[in-house]
């Protein structure tokens, strides 16, 4: 059975302190009423005064043992309750994220409806004439803050988008379905995003779907990275 910390908690010292007080006391009333080992004997019997001191201090050392054994207990009975607590609340974690894995299926195809929605609007009303440039820059805001409300919505939930665009190709996190020779990106790094993934509190919810610069890409590593491989060398 797992004991708690090494560190004692505020109650248990006050349980160690009062058993150490107690059995203090007790000694000290021993130490009154006998001062020493020494048993009297007077004709033949123990003196009255030293039965009872004998039995007195069996009594002490009946108690020690006894909240020794309590204190025990009790100590075991906080390291059961703190791992009932870690387990209740991986327990609950895990069905958080079933229930989310079964319920965002309906509900992510439409942010990701939304998404393809822009890559298509905004650069419309950024061709568009005079006469409906308005009216399709109102359209491509509207799509925007109705995409924001559901992010937030996400993120008050726990769940947040996966960064992918740019960042080193992870399989862990990324689900490459093709790969392309980019002059922008170097090679091994995420060029596109086909459905963004998903993490609900630091847990994988969706990976997101991706296309990979290929080997023959020639896009410049990012600073970043030269710093990181130059630290490890």
């Amino acid at each position: 059975m797992t004991q708690g910390n090494d560190e004692n908690s505020p109650g248990e010292d006050a349980l160690t302190a009062e058993i150490d007080k107690t059995m203090a006391e007790a000694e000290a009333a021993v130490k009154d009423m006998g001062g020493d080992d020494e048993v009297i004997v007077i004709d033949g019997d123990l003196d009255a005064d030293a039965v009872e001191l004998v039995e007195l201090r069996e009594r002490v050392e009946t108690l020690r043992g006894e909240l020794s054994g309590t204190k025990d207990k009790w100590m075991r009975a906080l390291a059961d309750l703190e791992n009932y607590k870690k387990r209740t609340k991986k327990e609950m974690d895990d069905a958080a994220l079933r229930t989310a894995k079964n319920l965002l299926p309906a509900f992510l195809p439409v942010l990701d409806n939304l998404e393809r929605a822009l890559e298509v609007a905004e650069p419309t009303a950024a061709n568009a004439s005079d006469e409906n440039a308005e009216n399709v820059r109102n359209l491509v805001q509207g799509i925007k803050m109705v995409r924001q409300e559901f992010l937030a919505a996400l993120v008050r939930n726990g769940i947040e988008p996966i960064e992918s665009i740019g960042t080193a190709f992870d399989p862990a996190m990324h689900d490459a379905l093709q790969q392309f020779d980019s002059p922008d990106f170097p090679p091994g790094v995420v060029i596109r995003e086909f459905e963004k993934g998903y993490m609900l509190k630091g847990r994988l919810l969706r990976p997101a779907r991706v296309i990979v610069a290929g080997a023959g890409s020639t896009g410049a590593v990012a600073e970043d990275e030269t710093q990181a491989d130059t630290a490890e060398d």
